[in-house]
């Protein structure tokens, strides 16, 4: 027997994000130590980065579990990797969330991801929590960061904690929502009066500036207010949360993660004042058929696939039978359990708005919904941004292309940031992934855990060739050696048609000089022929042709024999027509911080980019519309992030073939020919 359910009022599904190296998974190994669910936090991460390659870099690379119990309340926390290439895992877990809290290291302030992820929760209605972190270091800066998370999200800022310091760094706070004084690391309140005047006047500054954002949210209060009548901690504490949970406060508390300190009180506020899923804003009635939402899909050694589960309505219990609305096909739900990293925890069932795991479903994968029909609810689901760093991927070992097959089907339905497309010019698959970063882990955890090696390379640009002129070209195959022969002969003309036409093939012959039941093969031939093109050896397209005469057999003449005049008549024909080389261009959209725009414009303009046109974004960015050569954005993605310092933001797709110029042309062939030699 598992635990009992736990009633929607009583869970807090929490998504704490932040950039690699705030201390974010430190926090989350001090919560479970605050609950008494670990025992008392060291150096590392072993409960929520228990992953070899985690491990190896220091910091997380996937989404993980941990759920603990604090004053009856349970708290899923969901520890989200902060790096740019791994963000893929941070998007899909916004609708398991009904918190997001944010990690900010106050030595530094505000950084690139931060911002991403905060217009994502403001995309997907999330509140916040902001837990300034590190100050136990000299270098940290309360007012510092705090003026700059009010520059970058207004006056929602609102500051609950105002930390007090010794000569060994943090001792406690003052909890302006509670008017008191906090020591640590104890975390015991007190009613003591601060002794240095400077101090209590800032304390008494910022409780005032705190009663006065939260009275504007209650016009009864706001009355009383303005008539001299102070409202209560309780008053405070219960508007204070209701402007929570509709995003129209975002608090900000503050400690030290690596010392404990702070870490209760940051419990006890998301407690009593972060939204449950009853009182978070959510797309689907908790009460209506059971729908379960997949946050995350991952890999057990021990016990294989296992899913993470939302339950968005309804409710879940063991052996529940549900059907996945992707596939359509029945999934039985066996054992379900809590996680605490690795841990598994039983469960008898869960309700609405709890997050709970299962293993060993048979096609199930990050970001599917489960319902009893198979029919999915209409909801938006969240995704990942596109990764733009394009590679091929190809086993070490000749035979072990099933093995890489099989891997690679299973590290997409963990990781659905991984795009893939197939690559017509080249015959080959491609993926696409957020950065090199996001190659190597996803590359080793194909070793690890498929026993695969895998080596990526660059993805080739899928150029292509046509023509400028109209020409005539003779194809003719005769062999005639006594026996029986071959014998096919085919006059066409070929013409360039308007880019994107791709190919048109006429019938013009006259008096049966090729029996109609041998045109196909002649046109069979000329395509087979554009596969290859003159110049590189990429297809052709673009090309009308015209077959207007030839000669047949009436014993020797076979679809072989007319498929190869066709092929012949072609390469006489396209060698003739000024064959030209076609390169893919691609249509960029960037917003871009202002600051920065200057830089990327030039950036673009070094690679043959043409600016289409700007505007500004409702946050004062610079929104960017351009075109430039596929095979100068190479680097680009990584360039970008480095120029916008990570907070530009950037989509790319394929938008059109146009003519190579000449210098470009010559450096292609040059490149092949000692390939070719």
């Amino acid at each position: 027997m598992g635990e009992k359910a736990v009633p929607t009022e009583n869970v807090r599904n929490v998504l704490v994000l932040g950039h690699t190296g705030t201390g974010k998974s430190t926090l989350i190994e001090a919560m479970l130590a605050a609950t008494g669910h670990t025992a008392a936090h060291g150096e590392g991460c072993p409960t929520v980065d228990h992953e070899p390659e985690e491990r190896e870099r220091g910091n997380s690379l996937s989404l993980a579990l941990a759920s603990c119990t604090f004053e009856g309340v349970k708290l899923n926390l969901l520890d989200a990797p902060g790096g740019a290439e791994a963000l893929g895992d941070a998007y899909p877990a916004l609708l398991a969330a009904d918190t997001a809290l944010f990690v900010i290291d106050a030595t530094v302030g505000l950084q690139p991801q931060d911002e991403q992820l905060w217009r994502a929760c403001d995309e997907w209605g999330i509140p916040r929590v902001v837990f300034l972190n590190k100050f136990d270091v000299d270098r940290a800066r309360y007012q510092a960061t705090i003026d700059q998370l009010r520059e970058y999200y207004g006056k929602v800022v609102a500051p609950v904690h105002l930390p007090l310091h010794s000569s060994e760094g943090i001792t406690g706070v003052v909890d302006l929502l509670h008017c008191c004084v906090v020591d640590f690391p104890g975390g015991r309140r007190c009613d003591a009066e601060l002794e240095d005047e400077a101090l209590r006047e800032t304390a008494n500054a910022n409780r005032e500036a705190l009663i006065e954002s939260v009275v504007e949210n209650d016009d009864e209060l706001l009355e009383r207010y303005l008539e001299g009548d102070t409202p209560s901690a309780e008053e405070i504490s219960e508007v204070f949360a209701h402007g929570i949970a509709e995003s129209g406060f975002v608090p900000v508390l503050c400690g030290a993660a690596a010392e404990g300190h702070g870490v209760e009180l940051l419990l006890h506020f998301l407690v009593e004042e972060s939204p449950s899923p009853a009182e978070a804003p959510h797309p689907l009635p908790h009460d209506g058929p059971t729908v379960l939402y997949v946050a995350k899909t991952f890999s057990d050694q021990y016990v294989g696939r296992i899913n993470l589960l939302r339950v968005l309505s309804g409710s879940l219990h063991s052996d529940d039978e549900l059907v996945c609305t992707r596939t359509g096909e029945r999934e039985r739900l066996h054992a379900l359990f809590s996680l605490r990293g690795r841990e598994q925890l039983p469960v008898d069932g869960a309700n609405a708005g709890d997050i709970v795991a299962v293993a060993k479903l048979q096609d199930v994968a990050t970001g599917d919904l489960l319902t009893p029909d198979g029919v999915a609810p209409d909801l938006a689901l969240p995704s990942a941004p596109p990764g733009f760093h394009r590679v091929s991927l190809e086993p070490v070992s000749a035979g072990d292309d099933d093995k890489l097959s099989i891997a690679l089907q299973r590290v997409r339905a963990e990781d659905p940031s991984i795009g893939t497309a197939i690559d017509e010019t080249a015959g080959i698959r491609t993926f696409s992934f957020a950065g090199p970063i996001h190659v190597d882990t996803t590359i080793g955890r194909m070793r690890r855990k498929y026993g695969v090696e895998v080596e990526a390379q660059p993805a080739p640009v899928s150029y292509l060739e046509t023509i400028r002129r109209r020409a005539s070209g003779i194809g003719k195959h005769v062999k005639q050696t006594g026996g029986h022969g071959q014998f096919g002969v085919a006059h066409i003309r070929i013409e360039p048609l308007p880019r994107g036409e791709d190919f048109h093939f006429e019938d013009a012959v006259v008096g049966g000089a090729i029996p109609r039941g041998l045109i196909p093969s002649v046109e069979k031939g000329v395509r087979e022929a554009m596969r290859t093109g003159p110049l590189a050896g990429y297809p052709v397209v673009d090309v009308g042709v015209t077959l207007f005469d030839g000669k047949h057999h009436s014993v020797d003449s076979s679809d072989a024999a007319f498929q190869m005049a066709g092929i012949l008549a072609f390469r006489d024909a396209v060698a003739q027509a000024e064959p030209i080389l076609l390169e893919p261009h691609v249509a960029l959209e960037l917003t871009i911080p202002d600051e920065q725009t200057g830089a990327v414009m030039a950036d673009l303009s070094s690679r043959r980019g043409r600016i289409l046109g700007t505007d500004t974004t409702a946050d004062s960015r610079t929104l960017v519309r351009a075109q430039a050569p596929e095979a100068e954005l190479s680097t680009f993605a990584a360039e970008y992030r480095a120029l916008t310092g990570g907070r530009g933001e950037l989509t790319m797709a394929y938008s059109h073939h146009e003519e190579a110029p000449e210098a470009i042309t010559r450096r292609l062939l040059e490149q092949r020919e000692p390939a070719n030699a």
